[in-house]
Parts: structure tokens; sequence; C-alpha cells
């Protein structure tokens, strides 16, 4: 709860120091005497935009310290630990608004951004402001109100969750099948250019190996024709090197005779002869083994001519085929996958689907629930407050498509008129009605709400008599739960406050300065004469504001 409010140089405030308590706590006086300053300092507080005339002194900068009691609040610790920030059971928020409009913010006395202030500040208060009736005609509002009063925040946090899951899954799936559509003219084609590289089941080396094979086939008449002059020369003729050399070493045998030097020339071309024995061999051989008939050279030319073509048709050289080859199957993989992957995202999308399904089903449950019960007790708070022929109806209707909030919207229905068919609030209620009908479900909402300051300002507009009176009981009993601040210009209302501070504007060194004091007593008793009409110092007057405070 909000327990100290220090304000320095802000709009009509030089300085004020204010100590708050439970319960319901009314703010009274003049009309413009700046009853919304301490909402608007408090606001400021929790990271609310900054008005134009913030600063009350120019030349200085204006602060705002709120000071809250946080021992019994888990999630407000929680969220503080989360950040990093310091804690203990009082926490601390400041605001620093300079002359030229720049903004600072502090948390326990550590600087934070102001999106970490405004987080905060919605876990701590909770304002409803003079146009927050108008509000109520908005859907999403609706929503709000009536998802708080149901209470269940951990079916919508998983609703959200699982659409969102489901949405991320949808949108890649859309892209998938997307690109597979504008890739499938690109698909065909590298599937004919692939297949077409796989008839040719081209070998690693191939060409090279082709072109050798063709260049020697082209030369076979050549080398058959000087391959058998070798021969004839080495052994097929009548003076062949073979029959010369064996001839010698048989005289240089007999030479040997006469002088052992003849001995080693015999050896020498003994040898000889065994070299061109040897050679001859491998040369017949290498002739008979020699392929290079015209058959053969055809079909080698033919290979290399399809092999040249396809190449041309690829636009590269026959030395990168194989490459282009793998490449091409590469492709046509990645485009192969991604069919794998829409079916793969298409089964997800189904699974994700069940989830939220299972999640908003859920939810719509809680939701008719809570419906069924937020429209039998605003009934009975819009009866007390003098519209006894009223009903009120919360209603769900299907949106037949999945979304982050569920598969609802929520409308708001009235009738004012018993037996007419209730209406959206907009077509049926007037204000002084919406009034009735906004404090009844802020009412009964806030009920629910774990927010531990709830701030009406002029929550009652439009209301007076003894509906005034039913709505001073009702803030009442909602500040016996919570702390409850209210700004109000009736006396039936300000009558049922356990707190009590007055709002006072006065003219100085030709500026107006607005100053707030705790009532006590008499004094409080004096200010509701003052707000009942008529003279306040008569005992009848003063009689009259101590009866309704009786009237708890």
């Amino acid at each position: 709860m909000l327990t100290h409010l220090c304000v320095h140089n802000y709009t009509l405030v030089d300085n004020l120091d204010l100590e708050l308590h439970t319960g319901l706590t009314t703010l009274t006086g003049e009309t413009g005497a700046g009853k919304s300053l301490l909402l608007d300092a408090i606001g400021l507080a929790i990271g609310n935009k900054v008005r134009g005339d913030a600063i009350f002194n120019t030349q200085a900068d204006a602060e705002v310290t709120a000071s809250f009691d946080i021992a019994e609040h888990t999630k407000v610790r929680d969220w503080l630990i989360e950040q990093n920030l310091p804690y203990n059971d009082e926490c601390l928020l400041k605001r620093l608004i300079t002359p030229q409009g720049r903004s600072r913010c502090f948390i326990n006395g550590r600087a934070v951004t102001l999106q970490q202030l405004q987080s905060l500040g919605q876990k701590l208060i909770n304002i409803h402001g003079q146009h927050e009736h108008q509000a109520l005609l908005n859907s999403t509002t609706q929503r709000k109100l009536l998802d708080t009063f149901g209470g269940h925040p951990e079916l919508i946090e998983q609703t959200q969750q699982h659409f969102e899951h489901w949405k991320n899954i949808s949108d890649a799936l859309a892209t998938a099948q997307n690109l597979a559509s504008t890739q499938n003219a690109e698909y065909q084609l590298l599937k004919y250019q692939a297949e077409e590289l796989d008839q040719l089941a081209l070998k690693n080396n191939e060409i090279q190996s082709l072109e050798t094979q063709q260049k020697h086939i082209a030369n076979v008449e050549h080398i058959q024709h000087c391959g058998q002059q070798i021969l004839s020369l080495s052994r097929d003729s009548d003076d062949n090197l073979q029959g010369q050399l064996g001839w010698i070493t048989q005289q240089l045998q007999q030479l040997s005779k006469h002088s052992p030097r003849f001995k080693e020339i015999q050896e020498l071309y003994n040898t000889a002869l065994i070299h061109i024995e040897e050679a001859t061999t491998s040369l017949d051989d290498q002739l008979s083994n020699n392929p290079g008939d015209a058959s053969d050279l055809l079909a080698i030319e033919q290979r290399l001519s399809n092999i040249y073509t396809i190449a041309r048709k690829h636009k590269i050289a026959p030395e990168e085929l194989l490459n282009h080859h793998q490449q091409l199957n590469q492709q046509l993989h990645n485009l192969e996958s991604n069919e794998e992957h829409i079916a793969t995202l298409e089964r997800e999308q189904i699974k994700a689907l069940k989830h939220y399904q299972t999640s908003a089903q859920q939810l719509t449950q809680a939701r008719e629930k809570a419906a069924q019960k937020i429209g039998k007790e605003v009934d009975n708070h819009l009866h007390n407050l003098n519209m006894k022929g009223a009903t009120f109806l919360a209603t769900l209707e299907n949106k037949n498509t999945p979304s982050a909030h569920g598969d609802e919207n929520i409308q708001f229905l009235i009738s004012t008129i018993p037996g007419k068919k209730p209406g959206p609030l907009q077509k049926i209620a007037s204000g002084g009605e919406l009034s009735r009908i906004g404090l009844a479900i802020h009412v009964v909402t806030t009920a629910n709400h774990t927010t531990p300051t709830l701030i009406f300002d002029e929550v009652d507009a439009g209301i007076g008599g003894t509906t005034g009176d039913v709505v001073g009981q009702l803030l009442r009993k909602l500040g016996s739960k919570t702390q409850v601040l209210c700004v109000t210009h009736l006396a039936q209302v300000a009558s049922k406050a356990h707190n009590h501070l007055h709002v006072n504007k006065k003219l100085h060194k030709g500026s107006a300065q607005s100053s707030i004091t705790a009532l006590k007593g008499d004094a409080i008793v004096s200010e509701i004469a003052r707000m009942i009409g008529g003279p306040v110092d008569t005992d009848t007057s003063l009689a009259h504001a101590r009866q309704m405070m009786a009237a708890l």
C-alpha cells in the first residue's frame, strides 16, 4: 500500500509531505482547489506522462517520491529480484522532471528506465480516472475487466503463449509454401539438368583419359608400322640384331681361348643380346595389346562429343561438369528439403493448434463462469444504485479464429427497463447510468484485483442523493479489503471515509498554491457540512453531517 507521498515543486504544490493510511481515504475541496493534484503526483511517480505545467518554479526540478509497504506483496518483491533491484519491506519510487522537460526515474535509489517504473507502478496502483467510464464502451476494456473479475491470469498467459507458438509456425509454413511455389519452375529445371548429368555418368578424370586414348588411337597405324620395322630389324629379318649378336658372341667365345680379355668382351655382347631380346619381347606384347581400331576411336569421339555438348548447354568448361553436377544435386536437395520442412511444419502446426484450442477452451469455460457471476453481482450493485430494473450481462461472441486473447470477443450488455432485451452499453446507457454501471463493474472487479492501492477520481460523477450514500458504502466496503483513494464532491461518499484529506488553494505572491491537510474530528464534520450545502456553521448543517457520518 501507499504509505507516504512527498511532492516538491510540482504544478501548484511547492512542498507536500503526506502520510497515507489503509482503508478508504477521500479527497475533498472546493471546485478548482486542485483535488486531482494528488492523483497527478502519484501518477507521475509510477511513470505516467508529464503534464505541460508540471513545474511550479521553472528554475528548479520537480520531484515526486512515493513510498509503498510491500511486505505482503510477493509479486512486487519477485519483480524487484528479477530486475536485480534492491528490495526490503519498503519500496521507494522517485521521479525527477527538469525544467527542460527531461525525466529521471529511480526505484529504491537505483536509476531505472521509464518502462521499468511503469511496469512496477502497474503492480502497485490502479487508477480509475474521471473519464474511465467511457473506456467501458471499448471491447478490450470489457475483456480485461471480465478476466480480472474471473481471476484466471495463468489461463490467459497460457493461451497467449500457445497462440504465439501456433502463429509463428503458421507464418513459417506460409513462407515455406510461398517459397516452394515460386521455386517450382526452378526445381523442374534443376531436376532435368541433374537427370541429364546422371545419365551422362561422367567419371573422375574420364575426359583426360578419353582425350589421351583418342590421340593414341589416331596414331595407331604409324605406331604399328614403326613397331613392326623395329621387330624385323631386331628379330625377324635375315640380318636381325639378335642373330648378328649371337654370331658375334660365338666368335668371341673361340677367341677367348687365346686371351682372357676376349672373355670379358664376350660377356658384354652377351648382356646386350639379352637386353635386345627382352626389348623385342616387350615391343611385341605392346603391339599385340595396343587398342586402336576404327570402332574404338568412333566410340571415344562420340563419348567426348556428348560431354562437350552438355558442357556447352550449361555454359561451363567440360572439366567443370563433375563439380557442377554436385552443385545441382545440392540445390535439388535443398529444394526437396523445403518440401520436407513444409511437411514438418504442417505437423507442428496441427499440434500447436491443438494445444491452443485446449487452452482457449479452458479459458472460454472460465470466462463463461465469470460472466454468469459478474452479471449477478453487478445487478445487485445496480439495484442498490437506484437502477432496480436493470439487467447486466457479459456475453461471449466466438470469433471463429484463433487470437492471442482466446476464441471470443467480450461484450457488456445492459437493459435499464424490465422485460426489455439487453443491448450494448453505448446504445442503451445514458451518461448518468454509465457512471453507475461503471462504478458497479469496477467495484466487483477490483474486489478480485491484486493491486495494493486503488484510486478513483470522481467516480461518483453524475450521482447524488441516496445513490451517493450507496456509493460511499460500496467504496468503504472496498476500502476494508484494500487501500482506496477517492476524489469526491459528494458528502455522502466523504462521510463514509476512514481517512479524510482536504485540498485548499490559496493565492501567494501573485500565484496559486494548493495544500493538502489531513482532517480530524470536528474538522471532518465541518467539511462534510460544507459539501452538503448551505451555512456550514449552523447546528442544523453540523448535525446533518454527524448523522451522515454515523450512518455506517
